[in-house]
């Protein structure tokens, strides 16, 4: 997990004037949010790779389902299992709930295909989708186009009103997420001053042994933070710290 540090606060009355385009979240949040609809694709569909989730450097939104904007071809063995490479921005992620899971089902097809060997795009740009991935899309619940669209084939797969109904709960902790992002870039415009914004304290959960990470009191009661391994939100470590809101668990 990398730092949950979305601003920093200061004492001075006066601070410089901060850039147009403000921080957003990277790290933690993201990761957890992604690992943990990933997590419930693989419970649901055997053979599905298990990933390794990046967060870019720059927060630039891409269509999570255009078969580049999430997959970044990279592959590799961990731990003795297939593991395929995600990339995601804060931006991405902020494009809602149900385009993300629509784009992490899209890659979930992809997974299939590499998991059992088959050729599902082709082309010197690999964005043709052929009928074999069109049909990989549907045995994770998308729905393939009657028929191949110029450039990428069957590769534009949406999911139905049906089947976003069955991932509900995912969609919402994705939208929860990117609610967390939005929250943060405006404080980072705009910090909060005094009161409970200020001193951080140690979060856990319920991994053996637990993950750990230092949050202010004011990032916290934004909303729940979920581990991407154990799926239990984060708690104080110390029962005794004062918190209250929707953060707490």
């Amino acid at each position: 997990m990398t730092d949950l540090a979305l601003f920093a606060e200061t004492s001075q009355p006066k601070e410089p004037a901060r850039p147009a385009t403000a921080p957003v979240v990277h790290g933690a949040v993201i990761i957890s949010a992604v690992e943990t609809a990933w997590k419930e694709i693989r419970r649901r569909y055997d053979g599905v790779p298990d990933i390794s989730v990046t967060t870019p450097p720059t927060a630039g939104a891409q269509d999570p389902t255009k078969c580049t904007a999430l997959r970044t071809g990279r592959r590799f063995i961990r731990d003795g299992r297939l593991t395929m490479e995600l990339q995601v921005s804060s931006g991405t992620l902020g494009l809602g709930g149900r385009p993300m899971m629509e784009g992490l089902l899209h890659h979930a097809a992809h997974g299939l295909a590499l998991d059992r060997g088959i050729t599902d795009v082709s082309g010197g740009d690999r964005r043709w989708h052929n009928k074999r991935y069109g049909r990989l899309a549907r045995e994770v619940g998308l729905t393939p186009p009657a028929r191949a669209a110029r450039v990428v084939g069957m590769g534009r797969c949406p999911l139905s009103d049906v089947e976003a109904a069955q991932w509900a709960e995912v969609i919402a902790a994705l939208d929860a997420a990117a609610a967390v992002q939005l929250e943060a870039t405006v404080q980072a415009v705009a910090p909060p001053r005094g009161g409970r914004s200020g001193a951080r304290f140690l979060i856990v959960c319920e991994c053996t042994p637990p993950r750990r990470q230092q949050v202010t009191p004011f990032f916290f009661e934004q909303g729940p933070l979920l581990c991407g391994l154990c799926l239990a939100k984060f708690r104080p470590a110390d029962t005794s710290v004062p918190h209250q809101g929707a953060g707490e668990g």
